[in-house]
């Protein structure tokens, strides 16, 4: 996933944008919604020429470049931060041209910014990578309240030279006059209705990963977050979460299909953003937080059932590769994978549903207001102090709480030991999305040892999900035939345990050791 950068025209706003992935038959029954009677619909043919090098050194630098024709001319659109999204606000720069073949001498590209990304491009080397071709129908919806939403629907294909074809249906909301909350009011009022999956990949995603052969939809990492020192504590807190709502967004098609690595990321990514609205709980209004926790915990429920059988399924594998045509092991594994079956079945309910929907636009709501450089009257100095002050205090607290509980990891006792795992999980996140402001050897090396104590945790965590789960399933009527299997499962993993233990006094004590990289003169 790429940083996003935007690029506005110095005279015009960044556009304020939702877009949802719809079937035909969904797109229909949308345009049927009573908020959308009586408006006309204005239809046109769009093409659109997307070029790079061979070598595709635009999309290397993260950027897009396509040529529209308009008419008798052509409209040259450069776009930054084309990777995965969950798109509220687009920032692109826009140049007339005569003829359908790109310029990069416009004066419109000359900001600093941009220009630093485009330096040393070859602009004779670009060439046609892909190309759009798409009807798009054009509504504008007036509301009540008085704001403008232009409903724009698109239907059509992304081509590549080769032949490789894409479809296209979606559904795009594009704030025109008024406030930002009527936008995610009449979103969240068409996905009551049926409900609505955000389109976090551009077209131009799309369509460099047709070029290169590869599954948009499949699972993502989280790319690292942006900070500044001087950024606000409220902007740097949206930009961190909003890159964990990217990362889930992401990845929810890749949950739906039933990709264990997509079920893991979106666990991750929820996991980062519980862990970001507790650390920065003191700026979060109490009822708004409340409801995103509760709303995080119902989607990671389901989840981690998923996610617990997929990590059983895995650790048993190694077991089975050991003892290959073992019946006893063999019905263990059949009986795991109806397991799994009916959990990734209970996920993807989850996440195809309108209540899912409704959360992400709910935090896409918050995250458009959290950037405002409006700040209403009253508003604490904490959010508009610069984030360096802060940061530093915030991973202080979860370092001590988490050095509390390593002093004494001795005599911890199994609950004990799993808040210690957690409160190194959150130092760890706290860590990452903080990271940018410090200095970037001393945050990697630390992190790199966080990553392995929690590794030999986790490793034990899982070996003791997985006798929870053995024990569930000695309690199915056809336990008694997996009996044998399970002992020697839990053979197996006593022994991984007893070994994975015998590091862990180590790991701990190094962890005691390390100078934290806030406190350091260089992190000043």
């Amino acid at each position: 996933m790429d940083d996003d950068m935007a690029l506005p025209e110095p005279d015009r706003p960044i556009e304020l944008e939702l877009k949802f992935a719809l079937s035909a038959e969904e797109l229909r029954r949308v345009l049927r919604h009573p908020l959308l009677a009586g408006a006309r619909a204005k239809s046109r043919v769009i093409a659109s020429t997307y070029f790079d090098t061979p070598e595709l050194a635009l999309r290397e630098r993260a950027l897009s470049l396509r040529i529209r024709r308009d008419g008798r001319h052509y409209v040259q659109t450069v776009k930054a931060g084309e990777e995965a999204t969950a798109p509220t606000e687009r920032g692109e720069i826009q140049a007339p041209l005569t003829v359908a073949a790109p310029d990069l001498s416009r004066p419109e590209l000359a900001r600093a910014e941009l220009r630093e990304r485009l330096d040393g491009l070859d602009a004779s080397a670009l060439q046609p990578v892909f190309i759009s071709r798409i009807r798009r129908s054009t509504r504008l919806v007036r509301l009540e309240s008085g704001a403008t939403i232009e409903l724009s629907y698109d239907r059509g294909e992304i081509e590549t030279p080769a032949g490789a074809s894409l479809p296209v249906c979606e559904l795009e909301l594009e704030l025109k006059e008024g406030d930002a909350e009527a936008l995610f009011d009449l979103a969240r009022a068409l996905n009551r209705s049926l409900p609505l999956h955000v389109e976090p990949f551009s077209k131009a995603a799309r369509g460099y990963a047709l070029l290169r052969g590869d599954d948009v939809e499949a699972a993502r990492r989280q790319a690292k977050v942006r900070l500044t020192p001087e950024m606000a504590v409220d902007h740097a807190f949206a930009a961190i979460v909003e890159h964990c709502v990217n990362h889930m967004v992401a990845n929810d098609r890749a949950a739906r299909r039933s990709e264990v690595e997509g079920v893991h990321q979106m666990r991750v990514a929820l996991r980062r953003l519980r862990a970001m609205f507790k650390l920065f709980k003191a700026i979060i209004p109490e009822d708004e937080r409340a409801h995103a926790v509760g709303e995080m915990k119902w989607i990671s429920g389901t989840l981690g059932t998923a996610r617990n059988w997929d990590v059983f399924a895995e650790h048993i594998a190694e077991v089975v590769a050991a003892f290959p045509g073992n019946a006893a092991l063999e019905a263990v594994v059949e009986v795991t994978a109806e397991q799994q079956k009916s959990a990734h079945v209970a996920a993807r309910d989850t996440i195809a549903s309108a209540r899912y929907t409704d959360f992400v636009l709910q935090m896409l709501g918050a995250l458009t207001r959290h950037r405002s450089e409006a700040r209403p009257a009253g508003t604490s100095m904490l959010l508009a102090a610069p984030i360096r002050q802060l940061a530093s205090p915030l991973l202080d607290r979860r370092y001590r709480k988490a050095r509390k509980l390593a002093k004494k990891f001795e005599g911890l006792d199994v609950a004990q030991r799993h808040r210690f795992r957690i409160a190194l999980k959150e130092l760890r996140y706290a860590m990452d999305a903080l990271a940018g402001i410090y200095e970037r050897k001393l945050v990697k090396r630390q992190l790199q040892r966080l990553a392995a104590l929690q590794d030999d945790l986790g490793l034990l965590n899982d070996i003791a999900t997985i006798d929870r789960l053995l024990a569930e399933l000695e309690q199915m009527p056809e336990g008694a035939r997996l009996h044998q299997g399970a002992a020697m499962i839990r053979g197996w993993f006593g022994r991984v345990a007893a070994e994975r233990e015998a590091k862990l006094d180590k790991r701990v004590s190094g962890f005691l050791k390390a100078k934290p990289f806030w406190t350091l003169p260089e992190a000043a």
